[in-house]
């Protein structure tokens, strides 16, 4: 596919243009207003020579695509107009090193900075990661060249202010923590808002782990494996509680901590009063039957005291966030946050004990997977498999960074808020897969005091 200068007869502020791209993002697995009739406009446009990143308003969401024209249709094509080919740069290896060389400030373009933490090297061929629905991540590099292979994550939701993906992963990175990729450059932009003019990121290139072993995949199918009776070699869950901590650990030591204060707690529990009211409302139909168990929960909120020590965190940790390397150690990834959470609050520090909720869920939910996938399956064998390896991880992490509470009011709080968040997000994306985080709420809002602290009871089937 030849490159060239962007095509003389469709500029970038083309409507033409503008009315292609519209036309083409609902098809796309990142376009996140599916179902939903907005106008398209160009806000800004970032010229790289034979490409260039557009940023569009689509109703109240701001989105990057970036493009190219080309002379043939390539991977991603996105419209003929005319003569020529209005491509998915992201899928163009002559567009992906532009991109590359702006990130890494070998390129200067009006509106644009690069941040090179170290040089990523040359884009070689690339390779586009299937099945991501929010952003789009490239791989590409020379494992043989300095700076070795990368990943380059194209936000395509862009917000103004700083995106925890570069800032978390790069004070990591400047701390030199092991357990997650180096981040090797970012990418940020500039563009009006009303009188204002507003900056955000568009991309992070980080380095590549060769080799390296899915913790979603890894657990679930070990999860699957028990329920068949033949599990095989478990993965090791009290390294990765370890790992966790080191992270939490070297936050810490980078970004800081504070002593939550009388405001911070209140300003805590209005945010989760807020989120749990917008549960009941996104999922009326569906959480109906506990209205009266939801309402209680939401006077306990106000036993909240003191959060403790605040810091920054991962803010969506989840087995599926975490890789295991080829020398049987464990990184986390993604540092983006919730992505239905607005990006402002994704900055905010939060009780460490968040995270831990997070993967404490996530076995649940390997195990409330697998339970779909072997329906005969003994709920008992499940429920024990997620006992076990919660105490794993949760052994792990105590070791390496002290205990984090299990049964206090903050953690009761957080599970509920996580179960409810992943009871909107089913409905929303896989509606099949909703039973599992709704029988979770169930059972949090049903349980006992002292119970495990997965929320789904041994003799129940067990869910994230």
């Amino acid at each position: 596919m030849s490159a060239q200068p962007n095509d003389p007869a469709h500029g970038t502020d083309d409507p033409a243009v503008v009315d292609a791209i519209a036309a083409w993002m609902p098809s796309t697995r990142w376009y996140p207003l599916k179902g939903q009739q907005v106008d398209v406009a160009l806000e800004r446009s970032f010229d790289l020579g034979d490409a260039a990143i557009l940023l569009l308003r689509a109703g109240d969401a701001l989105l990057q695509v970036p493009v190219a024209w080309r002379d043939e249709p390539g991977a991603a094509p996105i419209a003929r107009l005319g003569d020529r080919w209005l491509v998915d740069a992201c899928h163009d290896a002559d567009a992906v090193q532009a991109l590359l060389d702006a990130a890494s400030g070998k390129r200067s373009v009006a509106g644009l900075e690069g941040d090179a933490l170290g040089e990523p090297a040359p884009v070689g061929d690339i390779r586009v990661v299937a099945g991501e629905q929010s952003n789009t991540s490239i791989i590409g590099g020379d494992p043989e060249a300095p700076g070795g292979r990368w990943i380059a994550k194209v936000f395509r939701v862009v917000s103004p202010g700083d995106n925890p993906d570069v800032v978390v992963t790069g004070a990591l990175t400047r701390a030199g923590c092991a357990r997650v990729p180096a981040l090797r450059a970012a990418l940020s932009a500039s563009w009006p808002a009303g009188d204002a003019t507003v900056t955000g990121h568009l991309m992070a290139v980080s380095a590549f782990v060769p080799g390296a072993s899915d913790g979603w995949e890894l657990f679930r199918r070990h999860a699957l494996a028990a329920l068949r009776g033949d599990p095989g070699a478990t993965p090791d869950a009290t390294a990765l509680g370890a790992a966790v901590a080191t992270v939490h650990r070297d936050l810490a030591e980078a970004l800081g901590t504070a002593e939550a204060t009388e405001a911070d707690t209140l300003r805590f529990i209005t945010g989760l009063e807020q989120r749990l009211a917008w549960a009941r409302e996104q999922a009326s139909d569906a959480l109906g039957e506990l209205d009266a168990e939801l309402s209680l929960a939401a006077e306990r909120l106000r036993a909240i005291g003191s959060l403790g020590q605040l810091q920054q965190i991962h803010g969506d940790l989840h087995l599926g966030q975490v890789l295991r390397g080829d020398d049987g150690a464990w990184m986390l990834l993604d540092f983006e946050g919730e992505p239905l959470r607005p990006m402002h609050e994704r900055m905010v520090r939060e009780p460490r004990v968040r995270d831990v909720v997070g993967m404490l869920r996530s076995f649940d939910y390997a195990a409330g997977w697998a339970l779909l996938q072997e329906p005969g399956g003994d709920p008992a064998i499940a429920g024990d498999w997620i006992v076990r390896r919660q105490r794993e991880f949760l052994d792990g992490y105590a070791d390496a960074m002290g205990a984090a509470p299990d049964r206090d009011p903050v953690f009761d709080a957080l599970l509920l808020d996580k179960a409810l968040y992943e009871v909107v997000y089913e409905l929303r994306n896989r509606p099949d897969w909703l039973p599992i985080p709704l029988e979770a709420v169930r059972a949090l809002v049903t349980a006992q005091p002292q119970q495990e602290p997965s929320g789904a009871p041994a003799d129940r089937t067990p869910v994230e």
